[in-house]
């Protein structure tokens, strides 16, 4: 069906410069901004259909060649970081909601898994709509870890390496078998691993691309922020609802906590399942009220049943599971000499302690909300070296004045070349704080702090960064490399300019 079809994808022109993100602290200067929406219903045949979208966003592509300007799409605003937005032409992703489950006919005879579990989410599906199409699957569904948030677009968490809390899983972009990217004004292609082959070859001929099995480039694709082109659809494996159960307490930030956060080695210590590991594990520490020790969350995953108590929800409208940035976003910009005494009061209120609350991940991990201005960078580092940097940490001078949280989370290292969750178990602590100048001078200062102790680390691409080519390059080695090539590879000069920007040259990677 041509693009001048009576049922066409619309394009139309968006809200004048500049773009601010959800937590107020990136803007970014823009020239155009285009919004893009789906043919309008009823779905003729649901993956040609996608073919007109694609067009449209393909003229986009297009014009963006001839103007000799940058294009990228958007998606929820949720990034802190510049790696979301380019400052040529964005694309508004948020119409861009269909999802489609598959099922036996969907498949190669050569995939090993589970079609009923299967889902393809365009890109603009929020993680909590994708929780929403899940649960009204006939056999109810979830997805098998999320970010401790769920207003952000599917397709930008795992662009931008976005982590979970499955210590035994992986991150978000661990569950994607498949991706649908537009990559030129001609051009569409659907990726999977050779070594994992999932859709057919008669259903990819359907949406209307090229078919490219090849482990190395859906590695190097997976976290590319959208510098490999527009991601249209991500294909996730899901598995069966499954409840959490929550329990929240305060330990002693003793020797025996720092074993297991060295470790994940459970013994030795008072938690709410005896003989059972948790599905998920985390230690949030105020500097401000080290003696009253740490706030330990620990979940554990349970057989799904109805009539369960749902779970409750913060003052501030945050879920049990929910990302500690939503509490730092209630102090704000303050004098120094009141941080300490903002953050004693506020985290107890906002970061309640829980004893073996029950709810499904979206009850769970449930904030979609706009929070004030607000600062996050989150760190990557082996989890042997967590206690070591929790030190260096609560030592540095700046921490005084530090009007924010140390959030301790592990994660099974990923596949993708860009992850920042590289290491086999990776450690991420996130530093979740008020929009000051004293934030980033407690990052500055513990980045240095690392660079000179030697610690390896790594940084979330959609948070606040110090990326130079130096540092990624250190960071990622051979594997940035790899990711460089296979860009280069995959997408012509004319595209390759066109799904460049600042942020990308900053990295060293454009």
């Amino acid at each position: 069906m041509s693009q001048d079809s009576p049922r066409r994808a619309r394009v139309s022109e968006g809200t004048p410069s500049p773009w601010i993100n959800k937590h107020q602290n990136v803007v970014q200067d823009f020239e155009r901004l285009f919004s893009v929406q789906n043919p309008r219903r009823p779905i003729v045949n649901f993956f040609k259909d996608l073919r007109l979208t694609v067009s449209a966003i393909q003229g986009l592509i297009e014009d963006a060649i001839r103007d000799k300007t940058t294009l990228r799409a958007i998606g929820g605003g949720w990034s802190l970081s510049h790696a979301a937005v380019t400052d040529g032409r964005l694309i508004d992703t948020l119409a861009l909601n269909w999802a489609f489950p598959a099922d036996s006919t969907s498949v190669t005879n050569a995939y090993a898994g589970d079609p009923s579990l299967l889902m393809y989410l365009q890109c603009g599906v929020s993680v909590r709509e994708a929780n929403d199409l899940l649960f009204g699957q006939p056999a109810k569904l979830a997805l098998k870890t999320s970010g401790a948030s769920n207003g952000q677009t599917i397709a930008g968490a795992i662009a931008t390496g976005t982590h979970g809390s499955r210590f035994r899983f992986g991150s978000m972009q661990d569950y994607v078998v498949g991706l649908h990217i537009v990559t030129g004004p001609d051009r569409a292609i659907w990726i999977e691993r050779a070594s994992y082959p999932v859709f057919s070859d008669a259903l990819v001929a359907d949406l209307g691309a090229e078919l490219i099995r090849d482990d190395v480039l859906f590695n190097a694709a997976l976290v590319s922020f959208g510098s490999f082109g527009v991601i249209h659809g991500v294909l996730i494996e899901a598995e069966p609802l499954y409840l959490l159960e929550v329990s929240r307490r305060r330990m002693p930030i003793d020797e025996k906590l720092r074993r297991v956060m060295a470790s994940l080695d459970f013994g030795g210590i008072d938690m709410p399942g005896p003989g059972k590991e948790p599905f998920h594990f985390e230690v949030v520490i105020n500097p401000h009220d080290v003696k009253g020790g740490a706030y330990v969350t620990s979940m554990y995953d349970r057989e799904y049943r109805d009539g369960y108590e749902p779970p409750p929800v913060s003052p501030g409208g945050l879920g049990p599971g929910d990302d500690v940035l939503g509490v730092m976003g209630k102090i704000g910009d303050r004098l120094p000499g009141l941080v300490g005494k903002l953050a004693n009061l506020i985290v107890p209120a906002e970061y309640p302690l829980l004893n073996k609350v029950l709810g499904a991940p979206a009850e769970v991990f449930y904030s979609n909300t706009d929070f004030q201005k607000v600062m996050s960078a989150e760190i990557g580092v082996a989890m042997e070296d967590a206690p070591r940097v929790l030190d260096l940490m609560l030592a540095a001078p700046e921490a005084k004045n530090y009007a924010g949280l140390l959030a301790f989370r592990w994660v099974k290292g990923s596949k993708a070349l860009l992850a920042f969750t590289k290491f086999d178990t990776t450690c991420t602590i996130e530093l979740p704080a008020a929009y000051a100048d004293n934030t980033m001078d407690y990052y500055n200062a513990v980045w240095d702090g690392m660079e000179r102790a030697g610690i390896p680390y790594t940084l979330h691409w959609g948070q606040i960064n110090n990326f130079t080519p130096e540092r990624v390059g250190n960071m990622y080695g051979a594997a940035a490399d790899q990711w460089i090539a296979s860009r280069n590879a995959l997408l012509d000069s004319d595209s390759r300019a066109v799904f460049t920007s600042p942020f990308l040259k900053q990295c060293g990677l454009g």
